[in-house]
């Protein structure tokens, strides 16, 4: 090959390779994204999984002392505020933003109306007897990006429907009696249309669970548990139907990534939830009801 040929193909290689390159990282970009967002069997070790750096209150923010723990304005918006003490919401359409709630009650937050909405705030139950950090009895709520510790329950619904509890950290469960039964998000019936998707729950004791589903109080209806990180308690998640006669159905258990409990992943009781592309959080290996 000639001198002037072989530099000719020099040239056109060293045109041609950054463009590919960059092809390359594109389309390894765009493949990771494909990866955290498909709604395939896998779930992806690339994924971000809630933690103390992206939930609760933004660390710039300094927050203001609240001076009244009732919120009863339809439609308020609550931003940046500080409560010491627990803080029922009464009134519909309220949005809780930026907070801070440390409180010894029976649950820091209690949401009694519709429509309310609560992201980025820090949930502190200070380990209290029984505490639950948020109550759920309203229907058509989002919780999201919420940091929930030092409580018994992490989240509790009842009487409620339409709910979407997304990306919220809830972990360090703590409650200083003798008989707490430990639980990141449960409901003991009573609730329909609910989605717990991108959560990180972690139970680090060998009782109850992570997400407890039971029939205790009445019906569960349409549960979607997806693309959440799941660890500890006695069994993992739970759908329990044993209680009483009302149904529990439409129950998914779809893409997680499951720590096995001091019993096992699932109790599984008169309900037959779906459940696909599961997989343990160490050891990525397919998990089986």
């Amino acid at each position: 090959m000639s001198p002037r040929v072989t530099l000719a193909l020099l040239l056109a290689i060293s045109w041609c390779l950054p463009a590919a390159l960059e092809t390359h990282g594109a389309a390894r970009a765009f493949a990771q994204q494909e990866m955290k967002t498909s709604s395939g069997p896998s779930v992806p070790s690339e994924v971000a999984y809630p933690d103390a750096t992206n939930t609760g209150v933004p660390t710039e923010l300094n927050l203001t002392p609240a001076t009244r723990l009732t919120l009863d304005v339809a439609g308020a918006t609550v931003d940046g505020l500080d409560f010491q003490g627990a803080v029922t919401i009464t009134a519909p359409n309220v949005t809780l933003r930026n907070c801070r709630i440390t409180a010894k009650s029976w649950a820091a937050l209690d949401i009694r109306a519709d429509g309310v909405i609560l992201e980025n705030c820090e949930i502190d139950g200070q380990a209290a007897p029984g505490i639950r950090g948020v109550s759920v009895s309203g229907n058509n709520i989002v919780i999201r990006r919420c940091n929930i510790h030092d409580v018994e329950d992490g989240i509790y619904l009842t009487g409620s429907f339409k709910i979407d509890i997304e990306n919220n950290y809830i972990h360090d469960l703590t409650s200083h009696w003798e008989g707490p039964h430990f639980d990141g998000i449960a409901t003991d019936g009573g609730v329909s249309d609910v989605v717990i998707r991108g959560n990180t729950v972690i139970n680090p004791h060998p009782q109850t669970s992570a997400i407890m589903l039971s029939n205790y109080f009445g019906p569960v209806a349409g549960v979607l548990v997806e693309r959440n990180r799941l660890i500890g308690g006695g069994y993992t998640v739970y759908a329990d139907g044993q209680f009483n006669d009302s149904e529990i159905s439409g129950v998914s258990f779809v893409n997680n990534r499951l720590g096995r409990g001091s019993h096992g992943y699932a109790s599984i009781q008169r309900n037959s939830p779906k459940w696909s592309g599961n997989i343990d959080d160490q050891l990525g290996t397919t998990v089986n009801k």
